[in-house]
């Protein structure tokens, strides 16, 4: 086969014997690589390896991917198609074979190794086909129409290039179909008043994302712009993009109830209908999508939403009761079920345990992390261990003298915790501010 991951021994150097690369032309640090399986031309990908902190060697012959314990080795003149992810980060190596493989480099060097790629590619096979194509329901697409139904496949399931890294969970997620949030070049107004300048933020599939910062910085704005809850207000305006998978949420083609399909919405208070049951309250969303179901299917949501949304247990017996019967912390918990009815595939939370009790607080965040198994979170707190406990990276949103909000710094939230880079960050998350 002509793509495979091997082990070594340290004590030897794979690169010593015929592995050599002829002439190396370029080496990528903190690459990324992605193998998946092709079972059959029409079925899914199924996740073989992901590796992060890869080293990539290219030279006149070969493309060798190298970790601390793997190494993978492409010939280029066995590839048979290059396809490239949105904005280049992603290249795909197609060989023919059960095995379709992806590499990932940092963005400031995307356009250096496509372009190396292609031109050996070429040369070590001129008939071949190299695909640079936008991303297509957070795919990525073949170039031509008359693609094998292998290349589609491939196309079809890995991920859409991100535009930071991206930790293996959230490549992960992508496969299993959930999506990436990706934020571009975010500004907001009210009126004449700007409340966020040139915002970006990625946001993975597969993880919880924390806003954090003091109020007044722009984070529950932000928030709302991410479904198209801004546009709703009057005097407001926006700039910029919203990807959700590569597709911009506000591309004039795109209908306002796909973007609510898609990004659900838990809000600081609980908002069930107060007189509707509990059942109902669950279906509501759902209803509104003009879906048809039989009872049993009507069933059978009520009874996975209240599950998912760790709620199941304690009013199974009480259906029919209305939601407003509850108490503040289970009313919140119907919301995200009511949410989850029409399966989005990312939940934006805004400060959902401000108005808890700390017992119901910390239920909400067991069915966060949970839930982020299935669904890509994203939630604003002013709490900070909260984010602390449930969050995978955090961005610290600041507004100072009167300028816009801006976001100071993004990364993991292990980091953003004990390693900040910006002293702001050091003294919001110890409570110097805010």
């Amino acid at each position: 086969m002509t793509f495979e991951p091997r082990s070594f021994d340290d004590s030897t150097d794979p690169l010593a014997s015929s592995w050599m690369p002829e002439v190396a032309l370029a080496m990528f640090e903190r690459a990324a690589v992605v193998v998946a399986r092709r079972d059959s031309p029409v079925t899914a990908l199924s996740l073989v390896d992901e590796v992060d902190s890869a080293s990539v060697t290219v030279s006149d012959q070969r493309i060798i991917a190298r970790s601390a314990a793997h190494e993978w080795v492409w010939r280029l003149a066995d590839v048979r198609e290059v396809i490239h992810g949105d904005n280049g980060a992603w290249t795909l190596l197609l060989t023919g074979d059960t095995t379709v493989s992806g590499v990932w480099v940092r963005p400031e060097r995307a356009t250096e190794f496509r372009s190396l790629v292609d031109g050996l590619v070429r040369a070590a096979r001129p008939a071949v086909a190299v695909a640079p194509a936008p991303a297509v329901n957070g795919v990525v697409p073949p170039a031509a129409a008359e693609a094998t139904a292998a290349t589609a496949t491939a196309a079809a399931t890995l991920p859409a290039s991100p535009s930071t890294p991206v930790p293996p969970a959230a490549r992960t997620a992508a496969l299993n179909g959930q999506a990436d949030l990706d934020a571009r070049e975010i500004s907001a107004w009210f009126g004449s008043h700007q409340v966020l300048d040139r915002v970006s933020l990625y946001m993975p599939a597969g993880q919880v994302t924390a806003l954090i910062g003091p109020s007044g910085c722009g984070k529950s704005t932000f928030l709302r712009i991410l479904n198209r809850m801004h546009e709703m207000i009057p005097s407001a305006r926006m700039a910029g993009e919203v990807l959700v998978d590569g597709h911009d949420v506000y591309d004039r083609s795109r209908r306002l109830v796909d973007a609510r399909r898609e990004i659900g919405m838990v809000f600081q208070k609980p908002n069930p209908f107060p007189a509707m049951s509990i059942y109902d309250n669950v279906l509501a969303s759902y209803r509104l999508t003009g879906r048809k179901a039989s009872t049993s299917e009507k069933d059978s949501v009520v009874e996975e939403c209240l599950r998912r949304g760790g709620l199941w247990n304690e009013v199974k017996d009480r259906l029919l009761q209305p939601g407003g019967g509850l108490s503040g912390g289970q009313q919140q918990r119907l919301c995200i079920a009511r949410a989850l009815a029409i399966r989005p595939r990312v939940l934006l939370m805004d400060e959902p345990c401000s108005a808890l009790d700390p017992t119901s607080t910390r239920r909400i965040e067991e069915t966060i992390l949970q839930l982020v198994a299935d669904v890509t979170i994203v939630i604003v707190t002013h709490n900070m261990q909260q984010a602390a406990r449930v969050s995978d990276q955090c961005a610290f949103f600041l507004a100072e003298q009167g300028t816009p909000g801006l976001i100071v710094e993004h990364g993991p939230t292990e980091a953003m915790f004990n390693r900040p880079r910006d002293p702001r960050t050091n003294d919001y998350v110890n409570g110097r501010f805010g």
